[in-house]
């Protein structure tokens, strides 16, 4: 069997021990290895699953396809006919969704 880097134990620069091939699309190539990295980072220390994912631009989306997925299925009465996020009830997701886009370090910066 040929030797290359990732089969060397000392030449390998993934902090998580040994690795293994695996196939995914072209076009996914780049953000699957960036969010592999991003992980391996954090080798030895204790984070929560948000901080691993190191994006908050994941967390914004989710925050978006919620309120359309909220759209979608809203059903009109008497009071409004489309989903108006800007009442108290979506106060704290706002307040989440403005601190993340505006100084997402509050929550996912360093101690």
């Amino acid at each position: 069997m040929a030797r290359n880097k990732t089969t060397w134990d000392s030449g390998s620069s993934w902090r998580h021990g040994k690795t293994k091939t695996i196939r995914v699309p072209i076009t996914l190539e780049n953000p699957v290895m960036a969010y592999a990295r991003k992980i391996d980072e954090f080798h030895n220390i204790s984070v929560d699953i948000s901080q691993r994912a190191g994006d908050i631009f994941l967390v914004l989306e989710v925050i978006e396809k919620y309120i359309e997925y909220k759209r979608t299925r809203y059903h009109s009465n008497q009071h409004s006919r489309e989903l108006d996020i800007k009442t108290r009830a979506w106060d704290e997701l706002r307040k989440l969704q403005k601190l993340l886009q505006e100084n997402p370090d509050l929550l996912f910066g360093e101690d």
